[in-house]
């Protein structure tokens, strides 16, 4: 399992830049249309496309981020209110309903890569399967971020605590 975990920090390193570099060019590409628009008074036909495209990229991968770094809005309130076993069973509840939901993502995603063969987006003409492609490793990555959180946080502590016993 160590192995896999350096794998994926490796990944997650790669992914960091993924992102970057999306949200770097979701801002430039933004800005050419503008300046194209109010400044040359003509308009691009793909900047609208491209900037929807890098913006799904940057949800997409940028959730897997969240996910190993546990950046998600949690309500405190219960958080604090519960103590004990009943604080463990509720964040052993979120984790799992999170990896169905992946899933279940992912599970889409594919559908949509077979049904996007068949596709072109308009403007530029790139096949639809490999926006759909990301979708689909995105929400693979999140399913494998979520089970190696599981198991950081579940299996591993409990056996160190039985170590030190």
């Amino acid at each position: 399992m160590q192995k896999l975990k350096e794998i994926f920090i490796k990944i997650q390193a790669f992914n960091r830049i993924l992102v970057s570099l999306a949200l770097v060019s979701m801002i430039l590409v933004v800005f050419l249309q503008t300046f194209c628009r109010f400044v040359i008074f003509r308009s691009l036909s793909w900047s609208e496309e491209l900037s929807r495209y890098l913006f799904v990229a940057v949800i997409v991968l940028g959730v897997n981020l969240a996910i190993t770094n546990h950046l998600f809005v949690r309500i405190e309130i219960i958080d604090t209110y519960l103590k004990g076993k009943a604080l463990i069973a509720l964040e052993l509840l979120r984790k799992f309903i999170m990896i169905f939901v992946n899933i279940i993502f992912v599970y889409s995603s594919y559908k949509l890569i077979l049904i996007g063969r068949f596709q072109t987006s308009p403007a530029m003409g790139v096949p639809m399967s490999l926006l759909y492609g990301l979708i689909f490793i995105g929400f693979l990555f999140n399913v494998l971020a979520s089970m190696l959180d599981l198991y950081e946080t579940y299996v591993r502590t409990e056996r160190k605590g039985e170590a030190n016993e």
